[in-house]
């Protein structure tokens, strides 16, 4: 009886072992796997892995805000839109090589994620400005990057640290050793 009450603890820690949650970067690689399952992009939860501050500055008679909070700064009143890392977020837009992911409702709130065009298949799709305000470094994390983009109709400029934002998705442990599993349910006699 002590044997069977200890296999069945070690067999319970493996199972539970195998199918481990966690986020992993959303590849190349990884969409090209998703969309041979013809399993639409927009079916997967996404993630941010890092805070973006979206920030544009308001005229004194423009009190109209629909997102975010404004604050005076400078003399100014300054409309500030704050991306949490872990935030989530789903893709209503799949091109060949961007994404077009929204992490909160509303019509033209998305936020684009891409890869270059003839990119590796591990090349993680990372956050896309119009345009870049500074020179972007990927070789001093404490330099502060500025893009500009449009958000919700305004132009914002969105501030991060470091390299720039990924986007992650959620993943077992068992996908890397279980692709195509399933168990038939059986059938009975009428």
């Amino acid at each position: 009886m002590k044997s069977i009450t200890t296999l069945s603890v070690i067999i319970v820690l493996a199972l539970t072992s195998c199918s481990t949650v966690k986020n992993s970067y959303f590849t190349v690689d990884a969409r090209r796997r998703v969309e041979e399952r013809a399993i639409p992009v927009e079916k997967l939860q996404f993630y941010v892995d890092k805070d973006v501050e979206l920030k544009r500055e308001l005229s004194a008679r423009d009190a109209k805000v629909t997102s975010g909070k404004v604050v005076f700064e400078d003399g100014k009143y300054v409309n500030i839109i704050l991306l949490k890392a872990g935030t989530q977020g789903i893709c209503t837009m799949a091109l060949n090589n961007t994404l077009e992911i929204s992490f909160e409702n509303g019509d033209n709130k998305n936020l684009r994620f891409g890869v270059p065009e003839k990119a590796s298949s591990s090349a993680v799709y990372s956050l896309f400005a119009d345009q870049w305000m500074n020179s972007y470094s990927t070789y001093n994390p404490s330099v502060v990057q500025v893009g500009k983009i449009v958000y919700d109709g305004e132009i914002y400029h969105m501030r991060f640290s470091g390299d720039r934002p990924k986007l992650m998705i959620q993943k077992t442990a068992k996908d890397k050793y279980q692709v195509n599993t399933r168990v038939m349910s059986g059938r009975k006699v009428d």
